[in-house]
């Protein structure tokens, strides 16, 4: 029974970092989403005000899943936004970023960088454990990213 139970520690423990990490992403993302939303300008700006939101509507949903996904692993779920700067795999968008397509740009950037670690995330057994909520992030990840492309 000891070593099972071991066994499963170590594997909630590369689930649990696996998730805490795609948390990082996802909150940021969804921050800069919200901020995209606020500080756009142009072409149907009332149409992308839509659609931001309804990316964030579902961003800060899935932020609320992963971190209670982690809870139930029994470890710390971070959603603050100093620990996610330091903790985010995305590109840094350090430049005040002007213009419709430069931000629309910008988040087409973080939603594949989000896509390129969930693509891989089959790679461990213990990532196949959460593959079935890894595979329907990823399809809505390439959805928002198509709808995103429709106004570059």
């Amino acid at each position: 029974m000891g070593p099972g139970i071991e066994v499963l520690d170590k594997k909630s423990a590369r689930v649990a970092e696996f998730l805490g990490s795609l948390l990082a992403d996802e909150y940021m993302i969804a921050v800069r989403t919200r901020d995209a939303r606020r500080n756009v300008y142009g072409r149907n700006v009332t149409g992308l005000r839509k659609l931001f939101g309804e990316h964030c509507t579902y961003l800060d949903g899935v932020v609320v899943e992963i971190s209670r996904r982690v809870r139930a692993l029994g470890r710390v779920a971070s959603v603050t936004f100093a620990h996610s700067m330091k903790a985010t795999r995305l590109n840094r968008h350090n430049e005040k970023l002007t213009g419709q397509n430069q931000i629309i740009e910008a988040l087409l950037d973080d939603h594949e960088s989000v896509i390129r670690s969930l693509t891989g995330a089959g790679s461990s057994q213990t990532e196949r454990d959460i593959l079935d909520f890894v595979a329907g992030l990823l399809g809505r990840h390439l959805e928002m990213v198509d709808s995103l492309r429709e106004w570059l």
